[in-house]
C-alpha cells in the first residue's frame, strides 16, 4: 500500500498539522483547503501540496483518503459528514464538536459510510501521558485514591475576538473547559474510565465572552474515589497543564513536559511496565488503521466521552 493521501481543512491550527503530515512516514500531504489566500501559500512554500478554496471541490480529489478537520469546533459535524459521504476517512480536532448530541451524529455518518473517524486530542498520543497510562493498566500505582487536573492558562480579549467564534456556546462550545481543559478531560476519562459530577461551578471572571473562563468540578471515577477539575483562562504564569494521579502503591505528576513518579515499595523514578508501540498523533493512528488494519488508539467514541463529561460539568454548574 503507497503513502495515506491527506487533505487538511482549516489552517488557522492546521498548518502544524499539516507539516506534521508531510514529515510523517507512510502519509502524504496532498491538498489543504482554506478561505485565506496567504496561508494558502505558505503552505505550498513548506510543502509543496495542492490548494483548494472550495471543500467539495477538495472532497472530489481521488488522491485524498482522509480528511483531517481543524476548522471551528461547532463546525466540525458539517464538514466531517460531507467528508464521510465522499468517502472519506476523517480525524477531527478537539473538541469533537461542542455537544454530544453532535459528536454520535459524527459518529453514526462516518459508521453508516464505512470510514474511520479518529479523535485529534493530542495529549493521549505524548508518550509521557501514554507511560502512565499503561502503568495504571498494569497495576504499578495500585487503587486510584485521587485524581486532579489544572489547566490554568492566560488568554486576553484579543484572543477571544479573533475569529469571532472562541468563547461562543455555538461553535466554541464553552469556554477554558471546552476549549483548554478538554484534553485534561479526555485524559482523565482514559485514566480513571467512568467519571460522574458530583458537584461544579463556573463563571466568567475578568473576559466579555458568552462562556466560562474559569470552571471547577468535583467528580467521582470509577472506584468510587474523588477527583478534581479545574480550568481557567484568567492566569498569567506558565500555562499550567498538570494530572496529578495517587494510588495505594504509588503516585505521579505530569506537569506539562515533565514526570515524577513515587512509589511506596522501592524508588523507581519512572514507571517499569514497557510503553508500548502506540501512535504518537492522530495522523499516525490514522496510518496504522489504514495501512495496518490497526484499531484506532482514539475513535470518534473516545472523543466523545469527554464531550458528555464536558455537558454534564457545565449541567451541574446551572451553564446549560
Amino acid at each position: 500500500m503507497g503513502d495515506i493521501g491527506f487533505g487538511v481543512i482549516g489552517l488557522g491550527m492546521g498548518m502544524a498539522r499539516a507539516n506534521l503530515v508531510h514529515e510523517l512516514d507512510g502519509a502524504a500531504l496532498v491538498a489543504v483547503c482554506d478561505l485565506d489566500e496567504a496561508r494558502l501559500k505558505t503552505a505550498v512554500e513548506q510543502n509543496g501540496c495542492k490548494t483548494y478554496t472550495d471543500f467539495d471541490q477538495m472532497l472530489a480529489d481521488d488522491d485524498i483518503d482522509v480528511v483531517y478537520v481543524l476548522t471551528p469546533s461547532g463546525t466540525h459535524l458539517d464538514f466531517t459528514t460531507r467528508a464521510a459521504q465522499a468517502g472519506k476517512h476523517v480525524i477531527s480536532t478537539k473538541p469533537l464538536d461542542v455537544t454530544f448530541d453532535r459528536c454520535r451524529q459524527m459518529i453514526d455518518v462516518c459508521a453508516a459510510n464505512n470510514v474511520h473517524l479518529v479523535a485529534d486530542y493530542e495529549s493521549r498520543y505524548y508518550p509521557r501521558f501514554q507511560h502512565i497510562k499503561v502503568a495504571v493498566d498494569a497495576g504499578e500505582f495500585g487503587d486510584l485514591l485521587f485524581l486532579e487536573a489544572r489547566c490554568k492558562w492566560w488568554r486576553d480579549m484579543d484572543y477571544y475576538k479573533s475569529g469571532g467564534w472562541r468563547g461562543t456556546w455555538k461553535y466554541d462550545g464553552g469556554g477554558s473547559m471546552a476549549n483548554q481543559g478538554i484534553h485534561l478531560l479526555d485524559i482523565f476519562l482514559w485514566l480513571a474510565g467512568s467519571v460522574k459530577v458530583v458537584s461544579a461551578h463556573a463563571a466568567v471572571l475578568n473576559h466579555d465572552i458568552e462562556t466560562e473562563d474559569f470552571a471547577f468540578a468535583q467528580v467521582e471515577f470509577g472506584n468510587g474515589r474523588l477527583g478534581t477539575l479545574l480550568t481557567t483562562t484568567n492566569h498569567h504564569v506558565g500555562n499550567a497543564f498538570d494530572i496529578g494521579l495517587t494510588g495505594t502503591l504509588g503516585s505521579a505528576e505530569l506537569v506539562r513536559e515533565n514526570i515524577q513518579v513515587a512509589f511506596e515499595a522501592d524508588d523507581r523514578t519512572e514507571p517499569k511496565t514497557p510503553l508500548p508501540d502506540w501512535p504518537k498523533s492522530a495522523a499516525d493512528d490514522m496510518v496504522r488503521v489504514l495501512r495496518d488494519g490497526a484499531e484506532p488508539m482514539n475513535p470518534g467514541e473516545e472523543g466523545a466521552r469527554a464531550i458528555e463529561l464536558l455537558e454534564s460539568v457545565y449541567k451541574a454548574a446551572g451553564l446549560r
